[in-house]
């Protein structure tokens, strides 16, 4: 008798489980002061690293048959700030020049966008990114940390490969000593 409650109980817990990440159809807008996005670049074989956060501008996630079928979100590349250099003078000069020409080239590209096309079961992502007007296929993994009728948050883990999308100073040793992967790791909040 034990054992058939058990496995009664375990049987609820799974579909249960399962219901509450079911969200209604429709489109969810992202909150914008709520989401987080934080990018961590390092420099070569990962010894040392900078990391800071950058705004999401904008963005929608949509649910079709209660899954989150597909999103696009744009992120405001001219406020990619960091944050572990105490030095003001430093640290400005460290946000100056990740905004200039030699990484994200912010006053001519201003927003970088992602679009997510497809999300598997087992809640692997396909989309495009684009960063200074260079688009490319990634993929990542997306953890669903909490759905209702009324609100999405989300969190993903995303590798990017900055030569892909020409961040870097252009073919000066100092580009040799940067690790090619940066990381954006993204903290999101939707709402109905």
């Amino acid at each position: 008798m034990k054992k058939q409650f058990a496995i009664l109980t375990m049987a609820f817990t799974v579909v249960f489980g399962l219901a509450a990440f079911k969200a209604v159809d429709g489109t969810y807008a992202i909150n914008a002061s709520q989401s987080k996005l934080k990018w961590t670049g390092y420099h070569l074989a990962k010894s040392y690293e900078h990391w800071g956060y950058v705004n999401l501008k904008s963005g929608s996630v949509t649910v079709k048959d209660g899954n989150i079928t597909s999103g696009e979100f744009i992120i405001d590349m001219t406020t990619i700030a960091n944050e572990d250099v105490e030095s003001d003078k430093d640290s400005q000069k460290l946000d100056g020049h990740l905004k200039s020409d030699d990484f994200f080239a912010a006053e001519k590209y201003p927003e970088a966008k992602l679009v997510i096309k497809k999300i598997d079961e087992e809640g692997q992502a396909s989309g495009d990114l684009t960063i200074r007007d260079i688009t490319k296929e990634i993929r990542f993994d997306i953890d669903i940390k909490e759905v209702s009728d009324s609100k999405i948050v989300a969190a993903a883990d995303i590798k990017v490969d900055r030569t892909d999308f020409k961040v870097m100073y252009g073919w000066k040793l100092e580009n040799a000593i940067l690790s090619n992967e940066f990381r954006m790791e993204v903290q999101l909040v939707a709402n109905k």
